[in-house]
């Protein structure tokens, strides 16, 4: 398809906090693209990033968190996208460079029923995602009980695919990225070792998706944060404590049995369940990444 070039297709929605720096470099690469909507969340940002979109971009939506102490990269997200006015939501954090050609090279590919990644995926670009704003709100959007580094973005992509749409594939090389220490990146996370996070932020989605077989239904929002703050409370301090193995109990919803008919009653009983999750860390290996071959690519 042709690109409209008046009306916009894509939100760029990107998220910042001390991260202003970034932010210089990677704005001004997709205000004057073609088909994009840009839209910057100011998470409470010592160095007002805002006011410096606002004053150098006039045309760039900023949106406002208000005062925060930590960052939640999902409440950050899912803010611009209730801002966002376009049918196609483009996520990328702000040490993410887009190049020149994205919009016009990859908004005339997008079609309903897929959603968009770099390909092959890489670290830096594990987390830039396009999907559908239809398909984003069917899903939820971000959870938002994730509180540390990262997994929000395996989480979106994990029920982006159970609702059966199809992981595509755009150019990696149209996607770099500014370099950065990982200092930068746990920065306003209570837990400043990834490797931990990373282990709460598996164990909780498996835990979710467990749940949402059984039951049918995805966590109410106060059921997620409870239950990822179960998990996070458990490992951290088991990670604290230098363990290399620990475990932690779901409580399933109570199921009611019942006996075949005896002398014309049935008992009927409560069940009550559990599924006990044991992590044992075995090691760290290379990371193998996505082949080519894995995803189609536009």
């Amino acid at each position: 398809m042709a690109i409209d070039q008046a009306t916009p297709t894509l939100a760029y929605i990107t998220s910042c906090k001390g991260r202003l720096s970034h932010l210089r470099e990677s704005l001004p690469r997709i205000v004057e693209q073609p088909a994009l909507e840009p839209i910057v969340v100011d998470y409470g940002c010592p160095e007002a990033c805002g006011d410096w979109v606002e004053a150098n971009f006039p045309s760039v939506k900023v949106v406002r968190s208000g005062p925060t102490s930590g960052f939640n990269a999902s409440i950050a997200r899912n803010l611009g996208a209730a801002a966002a006015s376009s049918p196609w939501f483009g996520f990328f954090d702000a040490d993410v460079l887009l190049s020149t050609s994205f919009s016009t090279r990859v908004v005339p590919a997008l079609a309903a029923g897929n959603f968009y990644r770099a390909n092959p995926v890489t670290y830096q670009t594990w987390g830039s995602l396009i999907c559908h704003r239809n398909d984003f709100a069917l899903v939820g959007g971000y959870d938002e009980a994730y509180t540390g580094w990262g997994g929000e973005d395996d989480d979106l992509i994990t029920f982006l695919s159970l609702l059966g749409r199809r992981q595509m594939g755009f150019p990696a090389e149209l996607l770099s990225e500014i370099a950065h220490s990982d200092e930068q990146r746990t920065r306003f996370c209570e837990i400043q070792d990834r490797w931990l996070q990373s282990r709460i932020n598996q164990v909780y989605l498996q835990a979710k998706l467990d749940l949402y077989r059984i039951r049918g239904t995805r966590l109410e929002s106060g059921e997620a944060n409870a239950l990822f703050g179960e998990i996070q409370r458990t490992f951290a301090n088991a990670g604290g404590k230098g363990a290399a193995q620990d475990s932690v109990s779901v409580v399933l919803p109570a199921a009611l049995i019942g006996s075949p008919p005896q002398n014309g009653m049935i008992e009927i009983a409560e069940l009550q369940r559990t599924i006990t999750y044991t992590v044992r860390v075995k090691g760290r290996v290379a990371n193998p990444g996505i082949a080519p071959s894995d995803v189609e690519c536009i």
